[in-house]
């Protein structure tokens, strides 16, 4: 199982999910703690990064809901419905990125039977999407300089 998680995890903090990896491995099924800072300060980004979409959108709902409580004049019920999942999440991000990893490479198993054509096709489908740093990273920036430039420029 070694060779497949190297496969699909990509070089971005291998040696870290490796050892995560054969540590849930050898706990059996079911969701482990472990905490992941990442995940905290990131949250759904991060799950977006590491290709676990479900979760990215989960997220959105989640936000998306407390929204919804804070405009009805609940702001208490909001700050709870964000707040537990973004504390929760951190706690059993690895163990749910391990989750979808072995997802991930059980049905790659179905369709592809040999194994150098499953590693290659595991390296294809897995890593982490770079482009979410540049996004989410630019994003602040791009906001803070916008912040600064057009009220300079709206005075001449």
């Amino acid at each position: 199982m070694q060779n497949l998680y190297e496969a699909i995890l990509g070089e971005k903090n291998r040696i870290y999910y490796l050892t995560k990896f054969e540590a849930f491995d050898q706990q059996g099924p079911g969701l482990k703690t472990n905490w992941n800072w990442p995940a905290l300060l990131a949250g759904g980004v991060w799950a977006l990064y590491r290709k676990m979409y479900g979760w990215f959108f989960a997220f959105w709902g989640v936000a998306f809901l407390s929204n919804i409580f804070e405009k009805a004049g609940s702001p208490g019920l909001s700050a709870i419905i964000f707040l537990v999942p973004w504390i929760a999440f951190p706690i059993y991000a690895d163990s749910l990125y391990h989750n979808s990893i072995k997802k991930k490479i059980a049905i790659a198993q179905l369709s592809v039977k040999e194994e150098p054509k499953l590693l290659e096709y595991l390296r294809y489908k897995g890593g982490v999407h770079t482009w979410v740093i540049w996004v989410f990273g630019g994003l602040p920036v791009i906001g803070i300089l916008a912040a600064i430039l057009i009220p300079m420029f709206a005075r001449h």
